[in-house]
């Protein structure tokens, strides 16, 4: 299940991706997207990073999971149909054995309307 729409700009330790609200398997044509699903595209904004940066190291794109999510602050109940939003991510720590935590935010028009940390786990994959 894709949710991002495009990939926007990435860094050593951030992405930048949008998704639009209509797009997704679970908008309402009423209502659009509920906001626990901003988690999950918080997360995906995270898995393009972790390939990107596998990618520069010649590696395949990890296996993710997401293990937990922090500070969930959200100002709507859902994300408006037809409307563009921006996923973000910063890396905050990462450890050799993969463990990682990103503050991650999705922003409509430049404000900012939801935001978490999210822990993740990634396992290499190695390219055959």
């Amino acid at each position: 299940m894709l949710l991002l729409d495009t990939l926007v700009d990435i860094g050593a330790d951030f992405a930048c991706c949008e998704w639009e609200a209509c797009a997704s398997p679970f908008a309402n044509e009423e209502f659009g997207v509920p906001m626990y699903v901003g988690i999950e595209t918080m997360a995906q904004c995270i898995a393009a990073h972790a390939g990107a940066r596998a990618k520069v190291r010649g590696l395949g794109p990890p296996l993710g999971f997401l293990l937990g999510t922090r500070h969930f602050l959200c100002s709507t109940s859902h994300f408006e149909p037809g409307r563009t939003y921006v996923a973000e991510c910063k890396e905050l720590v990462r450890d050799s054995q993969g463990m990682g935590s990103f503050a991650c935010k999705i922003r409509l028009d430049g404000v900012c309307v939801a935001s978490a940390n999210l822990a993740v786990l990634e396992q290499p994959q190695k390219l055959e």
